[in-house]
């Protein structure tokens, strides 16, 4: 798998915006969203090239429960791909619907959730 194949768009609180931009570009070969930024995107994006996944930054939210998630056609390639590229995934699981996932943490501890629907 030369890339990540996901889609989705998710909001995600971060401490350190510089080092968080720069950790998910490396990981997931992501760049800066070109177009403007206001308050209710965040404080910065970053996009894949098939505009797929958008990821935007801001402050942390400790009331914001909501869990992150992106789609992917094969959870097993997407878990294998993420860990080769050091991140610290989680094991393979399956939930009451037979949607196969699993959950990966960011730098700053961030949880996001990788699904594969049946």
């Amino acid at each position: 798998m030369s890339s990540l194949k996901f889609a989705g768009s998710i909001y995600i609180g971060v401490r350190d915006l510089k080092a968080a931009l720069a950790w998910y570009k490396d990981k997931f070969d992501l760049r800066e969203f070109p177009g403007p930024m206001d308050d209710e995107i965040g404080d910065a994006a970053l996009v894949s090239a098939d505009e797929e996944v958008f990821i935007s930054f801001g402050a942390p939210n400790p009331a914001n429960v909501e869990t992150r998630m992106f789609s992917v056609k094969d959870t097993k390639k997407a878990q294998e791909w993420l860990a080769a590229r050091g991140i610290n995934v989680g094991p393979l699981q399956v939930d009451r619907q037979g949607t196969h996932y699993f959950e990966m943490r960011d730098l700053e501890d961030n949880m996001i959730e990788f699904c594969e629907e049946p």
